[in-house]
């Protein structure tokens, strides 16, 4: 930004009367005719034109009540700006350098907590269910003696299925043809039945 005090030659605390004698005193120096002259000591009469246009610029500003307090404004914000712009470029460009330290040296960290608290859920999940869920059926009695059936004998000594959570004589280990022996270490039965051989726990 121009500084018009600077132009004019006056400290930004001068008074109107100043200024308007500081303006009239500069176009003195920058007029015409001084250009001329100045141009014949090897001074632009272009430099003098650009200067004549400061003068002019600074005068109009300065010269008006609001357009100088407005004008102040903007220097003061200028160089506030400045300012922090300048602090504000330093302390960015630190974050930066820590940034990129952090970035770079940070160690890497398993996620202990997360493992675990998905680990902890799904087992109070697991719980919850067994909890709340049907107990397994107990084996229904279809009158066909397989492995781990419970028997009861009837007066002719065939064998027939009965529930286990009853009173019950023997336990069948397996149902054979029969034609086919059962294990040394077991009796066996006529199926009331008639579908084989049962071969009987111990």
């Amino acid at each position: 930004m121009t500084d018009h005090y600077a132009t004019l030659g006056v400290p930004r605390t001068a008074s109107l009367d100043q200024i308007r004698r500081a303006y009239r005193e500069r176009m003195r120096n920058t007029h015409p005719d001084s250009a001329s002259r100045s141009s014949a000591r090897g001074v632009s009469s272009h430099a003098s034109t650009e200067e004549v246009t400061r003068i002019v610029e600074a005068w109009n500003i300065l010269s008006s009540p609001d357009r100088r307090a407005a004008y102040d404004l903007q220097l003061a914000v200028g160089s506030a700006a400045g300012a922090d712009g300048t602090t504000s470029r330093v302390t960015q460009s630190r974050a930066a350098q820590h940034s990129d330290l952090d970035r770079a040296y940070a160690p890497a960290r398993f996620p202990w907590r997360f493992v675990l608290t998905i680990i902890g859920v799904g087992a109070a999940i697991l719980i919850v269910l067994h909890i709340m869920g049907d107990p397994m059926p107990e084996r229904g009695i279809d009158g066909l003696i397989s492995a781990g059936s419970c028997v009861d004998f009837d007066d002719v000594g065939a064998a027939y299925e009965v529930p286990c959570n009853g009173p019950h004589q023997a336990v069948a280990r397996e149902l054979v043809p029969f034609d086919s022996a059962c294990d040394s270490d077991t009796t066996q039965a006529r199926d009331r039945q008639g579908m084989g051989t049962v071969c009987i726990e111990p």
